[in-house]
């Protein structure tokens, strides 16, 4: 009997008798090994992929009939001297964990004790005497990611640039000087590979008196990930403008760029960049969007189901005007695009004008404007009336033209949907007042605004549930919602979300819909607070209201309710 066979049928028995299986799936796991997409797996990873058995219960099977010891990853603290012991290179590619080192003898821990190839690399790449113990791939993962990220291969990089290690020279005629494995090549490439890894959604360059500090906006916060030296910031930036399409000789005005670039599983990003000349050099921030990203429904996004009927009321008319509010990066775009997908069919003509095309829909027809060819927003919607639209999408409303035009465009039987840079909905009233638009046009036109923000989820993994104190509860400042005896939730910190406490984003929510009595307070010119008053009397909920809610229902913390009510004006 063949090595592997024996292996198999050991592992079938023992998986047999430890109740994970009976034999009739051990059957149906064997025969799929013998298909030839499957050829080359062993018969745990077709047991685990078809969800038949756990992690657990292959590692305690594969220690049994091995006698290894068992290791638990998932708390280890590691030493730095013991992860030196083997190439960073290795660890990643044949997934072990050395976790001790002894003298000459380094315990490796290991999932699969029978993989010959791995333990052959292992041995080839170490003088020590290596001693096997097994552990979970899944764990094993978790404590690589955890222990050599964030930037691993960025430090090492960092570390050959410090030996003064040959690299090629930067010259401004020849692009080719990048091409190959040039270390500013490889430390470029590594930034964005992390921070696509820790969903990081911008990366910001910043060059101090010093050094270059590398900061990535991780579900709204910014986080220092590592510091490079000075002599490497020139090359840097250059190679970044080479890839993004700008100019390397030009250093004293802004330019904008973009370039793509590849994640895990092949998922394709689309990455802006911008750069802004500083005192101590130019500030480069690259924007990640995720180009295969899937359009969320609005229930997903965060929005409760009553704010979802007042959505579908509002989108499924025949005209007028809806506004989403907000600051940048606060999922404006992603609410649109879930907005647009709920009216997406046959029966419409849909077009969207935007800068840039974030996301494509099948469909939907986009088009993007082109500012130095004269093709702006006002002059896209102007063109896009004259193609029989039903429903139109402007990115955002900039000036008093774009806004003029959008507005006529509401009132001549079209549904419009756009953004504007205002800190509640009904401050988007008095906006557009202030950009000298009519009142009478608005209280005509607009059927609805939204206002929004993004507060972060707190880690499910880690999340431990409190009862709050009296003066916590008196912070959150709302007692109807917050009231003695209630428990909150907070984020302890994890290998899961890196140890932040949080993992992931969710939307609140603030939907003003226009009626009768707050059209006559358009007309009128009244300020915001009297709007949204008015709002409030017709049952609004308010972003501090419906971030309240979150917290309420163990999806964020009081902390970031308090974080995000910062930014908000509220007049409850």
């Amino acid at each position: 009997m063949k090595t592997s066979d024996h292996h198999t049928t050991k592992i079938g028995e023992h998986l047999i008798a430890a109740g994970a299986i009976d034999e009739n799936k051990l059957n149906q796991a064997l025969e799929l090994q013998k298909e030839k997409q499957n050829q080359g797996k062993r018969l745990g990873q077709i047991l685990l992929e078809k969800g038949w058995i756990t992690d657990h219960q292959l590692t305690a099977t594969l220690a049994k009939i091995y006698q290894l010891p068992i290791v638990k990853l998932e708390n280890m603290e590691f030493d730095k001297s013991v992860l030196k012991a083997l190439p960073y290179t290795l660890i990643k590619e044949i997934h072990v964990v050395p976790i001790s080192l002894e003298g000459n003898l380094l315990k490796i821990a290991i999932s699969d004790p029978l993989d010959l190839t791995s333990l052959q690399k292992l041995r080839n790449s170490s003088s020590y005497e290596i001693q096997l113990a097994i552990a979970s791939l899944t764990e094993i993962k978790s404590a690589i990611d955890r222990t050599f990220s964030p930037f691993n291969s960025t430090q090492q990089e960092l570390t050959k640039v410090n030996k003064k290690e040959p690299r090629d020279t930067l010259t401004f005629d020849k692009a080719e000087a990048f091409a190959g494995d040039a270390p500013v090549v490889r430390l470029v490439k590594s930034v964005i590979e992390e921070a696509i890894k820790e969903r990081a959604s911008d990366i910001h360059l910043e060059p101090r008196q010093d050094d270059v500090r590398v900061r990535f906006r991780i579900d709204s916060i910014l986080y220092e990930k590592v510091v490079v030296p000075k002599h490497m910031q020139s090359e840097i930036i250059s190679r970044i403008k080479i890839i993004s399409g700008m100019d390397i000789s030009e250093t004293r005005k802004p330019q904008d760029g973009g370039m793509y670039a590849k994640g895990d599983n092949n998922k394709e990003y689309d990455i802006r960049v911008s750069t802004l000349p500083d005192i101590y050099g130019e500030k480069v921030v690259l924007r990640l969007l995720d180009k295969t990203s899937v359009i969320y429904p609005l229930d997903v996004i965060g929005m409760p189901p009553e704010e979802i009927a007042i959505i579908r009321s509002l989108i499924f008319s025949s005209y007028g005007i809806i506004l989403l509010t907000g600051p940048t990066g606060s999922g404006k775009t992603t609410t649109l695009y879930s907005m647009l997908n709920m009216l997406n069919d046959s029966t419409r003509n849909i077009v969207t004008v935007e800068d840039p095309v974030e996301y494509e829909i099948n469909g939907i027809n986009q088009t993007r404007i082109n500012v130095k060819a004269g093709y702006t927003f006002a002059t896209a919607i102007r063109h896009i009336l004259r193609q029989d639209p039903d429903i139109i999408m402007i990115g955002e409303i900039r000036d008093q033209e774009t806004a003029e035009i959008a507005i006529q465009a509401a009132l001549t039987g079209h549904l419009v949907l756009s953004t504007l840079h205002t800190n509640s909905a009904a401050g988007a009233i008095t906006r557009l007042i202030n950009m000298n638009i009519e009142p009478f046009l608005l209280s005509s036109a607009i059927i609805g605004i939204i206002a929004q923000r993004l507060m972060r989820k707190v880690c499910p993994h880690c999340k431990k549930e409190y009862t709050p104190t009296p003066e916590t509860l008196a912070s959150l400042n709302d007692p109807t919602i917050m009231t003695p005896g209630i428990t909150l939730v907070k984020g302890e910190g994890c290998n899961k979300c890196h140890n932040l406490g949080y993992h992931g984003r969710t939307g609140i929510f603030e939907i003003l819909t226009m009626n009768e009595e707050i059209s006559n307070l358009t007309l009128k010119r009244a300020s915001e607070r009297e709007i949204n008053a008015a709002a409030l009397k017709t049952g609004m909920c308010t972003l501090r209201q419906s971030a309240l809610k979150k917290a309420l229902a163990k999806l964020t913390t009081a902390d970031e309710v308090m974080r995000v009510s910062a930014m908000v004006k509220d007049y409850l």
